[in-house]
């Protein structure tokens, strides 16, 4: 048995390792993260959880069935006789870092903590589709932001990032229910000017403007399977964190650390667009333009103080 950070090798079986939740296929995606989110509690200890899980994601991410693992344990048994099956278990336990990159995982007094890397930034779901039937089906189909969320607006992610947190106050159901019936909106018109300019970066409607028309899309996402849900809320949680880090000078205070918001995003805007005047422009932009401008004047805020004191 060897292990190395891209293979794994196992009985002569050489198996490529996935390094990040982006090159997971779908369908591994959503069984992974099904198994991370399944209440085993009243089955296992408290303590037997965690290395349960792991093990049930290594043969997820390898390929590995009941068939293949019986044959290993076997092989371990012949090999080394009494010894057999506690060099078995190391190997497993040894096998189970391949999934490492699936947690954030602290160290302390010798005792390790798990938790889910916040890792998805590949969007699972570019496009989904609902089927109306009556005469003749028809089809409406809802896009979805780009990868990490990168061509949202100021204005657009103001309101993703509230309701998110909103939900993950009150875990309210039907908060993550609008999330999603903001982010999920339909295509632009098939113009010829919008297929040329690529659709300006954005094939969806935009929000500003159209705010009311998330309430027309509530019914469609209701209907949305829980894990496919489950998963989106999971991609939005990842973009939101990879937001976040991107902008320290923002997301985190001098003094006190925040839950992500220190502004209020009101207040946001307003101090982007130097005032309701200019509102609606500075809604529009995108939000790593803004964000950047807010980080500019965050670093001119602490060179001042630092001039100050010095």
């Amino acid at each position: 048995m060897k292990v190395d950070s891209l293979t794994v090798t196992i009985n002569d079986k050489r198996i490529i390792v996935p390094q990040h939740w982006n090159d997971l296929s779908l369908k591994t995606q959503l069984k992974i993260y099904g198994t991370l989110m399944t209440d085993v509690g009243n089955i296992l200890e408290a303590h037997e959880i965690v290395p349960f899980k792991r093990i049930e994601i290594m043969k997820l991410l390898l390929g590995l069935n009941t068939a293949f693992m019986k044959k290993w344990r076997k092989t371990s048994m012949l090999e080394s006789g009494d010894d057999g099956d506690l060099i078995f278990l190391n190997e497993v336990q040894h096998v189970c870092t391949v999934t490492n990159f699936l947690f954030d995982i602290e160290e302390k007094n010798g005792n390790k903590k798990y938790q889910i890397h916040l890792g998805l930034t590949k969007c699972p779901f570019p496009m989904l589709e609902e089927k109306t039937k009556g005469k003749k089906t028809k089809k409406k189909r809802f896009y979805a932001p780009a990868d990490g969320l990168k061509n949202i607006t100021i204005y657009e992610m103001g309101a993703i990032f509230t309701l998110f947190e909103e939900f993950m106050q009150t875990k309210d159901e039907s908060i993550a229910i609008k999330l999603l019936a903001t982010i999920y909106r339909p295509s632009k018109p098939k113009t010829k000017e919008n297929k040329l300019s690529g659709y300006k970066g954005d094939r969806r409607l935009p929000f500003l403007d159209h705010e009311s028309t998330v309430e027309n899309r509530i019914a469609v996402f209701e209907k949305l399977a829980k894990p496919a849900k489950q998963l989106i809320i999971f991609w939005i949680a990842s973009c939101r964190q990879a937001i976040i880090n991107a902008y320290p000078n923002i997301f985190e205070s001098d003094d006190v650390q925040n839950d992500g918001n220190k502004y209020g995003w009101g207040g946001v805007l307003l101090s982007l667009a130097g005032g309701l005047i200019h509102l609606n422009e500075i809604s529009e932009k995108k939000y790593d333009d803004a964000l950047d401008y807010l980080s500019y004047l965050e670093d001119q805020r602490k060179l001042a103080k630092l001039n100050k004191t010095a």
